[in-house]
């Protein structure tokens, strides 16, 4: 069962880099980022079966997790919009106002928002912090439904969980059967795991998938993302995959002028807009290996484009500073 709409085509664009029409590699961009306007890019198949279990629960109101710019909360309460449901994000931090950009669209799309300290936010799927959770929105009744105020769909932070995977694994209907390697940024793990179990019910073995951790220390994703994959039944092995954690550039939402730099050049040679927390530091990471010749020649490799563009907003400002900043 599912409710979002179908699937739209997703383009693949060729980026015409010299370094690679040198190696004689082909580098092609999945465009998912284009699959909805306002549920962009992988929050799109990581919503689309848990949308359809909430609604075969009955459940009313969705409930997860974000950072003051969070993708997934964006994505999660446009669906909600579109697809009836209430929705709620438990923010980390202290609440700001104005609100910024990306928590005044959800607001906008009617969720409702609640702030937790960043103690609490680290330990926000135990369940005693659920529980006080619960009972502050069961007193507060913020879409007046009276006793079904503490009843709703919980969806983890990013919402990578086993349904996330089953729908992240349909992006590989649009990955071409002669790929050698698939690049992916990572922030739960989700989407590459989805990839990966795609990958293997298709029997692709010879495609390798690469995933690029956007935060420091993600070396934790190795051990989730075989965890993921053995919900699936899938042995860790099935796909050869590889993470790189040497491109975070200091850290989650972390950026220095040299990123800044490469962003604004593969924008203005490719018109492709890259969000600067996930899908720049992996096109970096991809070129800077091929640098070092770290892809056959003769390869053909499809970065995932995950979407994200509507967080760069919060960047504006840093983005500007570094450009213009002299070396």
């Amino acid at each position: 069962m599912t409710i979002l709409k179908p699937t739209p085509v997703i383009p693949l664009e060729r980026v015409e880099h010299p370094l690679f029409r040198k190696q004689n590699i082909r580098l092609d961009m999945l465009r998912i980022d284009k699959t909805d306007p306002l549920i962009s890019g992988n929050k799109w198949f990581k919503l689309k079966y848990n949308l359809a279990e909430a609604k075969k629960q009955k459940h009313h109101t969705l409930l997860s997790f974000g950072g003051p710019y969070s993708n997934h909360l964006h994505a999660l309460a446009s669906a909600a919009t579109q697809y009836n449901f209430n929705s709620i994000g438990i923010i980390r931090g202290e609440q700001q106002l104005p609100l910024n950009p990306t928590l005044a669209d959800v607001t906008a799309q009617g969720m409702k928002l609640y702030y937790i300290d960043r103690k609490s936010y680290r330990n926000k799927h135990q369940p005693d912090t659920i529980s006080r959770i619960k009972a502050e929105i069961e007193n507060n009744d913020p879409f007046n439904i009276g006793s079904l105020a503490g009843q709703f769909y919980l969806l983890p932070e990013g919402g990578t969980n086993s349904l996330a995977v089953t729908g992240a694994a349909e992006i590989v209907r649009f990955i071409p059967d002669t790929t050698d390697y698939v690049c992916v940024s990572c922030g739960t793990g989700g989407t590459m795991a989805g990839i990966i179990s795609g990958l293997s019910h298709r029997h692709n073995s010879h495609c390798k998938v690469l995933g690029f951790p956007a935060m420091k220390g993600g070396q934790f994703l190795q051990a989730f993302i075989e965890q993921l994959l053995s919900r699936q039944n899938l042995s860790s092995n099935t796909i050869p995959w590889q993470l790189f954690y040497q491109w975070s550039f200091g850290g989650f939402g972390k950026l220095n002028r040299q990123l800044a730099v490469f962003l604004d050049d593969f924008e203005q040679k490719y018109q492709i807009d890259l969000d600067p927390i996930y899908t720049a530091k992996m096109m970096y990471a991809i070129v800077s290996m091929a640098e070092a010749n770290f892809f056959s020649p003769g390869s053909r490799i499809v970065a995932i484009h995950t979407g994200g563009l509507q967080g760069r907003r919060g960047m504006h400002n840093k983005l500007q500073g570094l450009l213009t900043k002299s070396d």
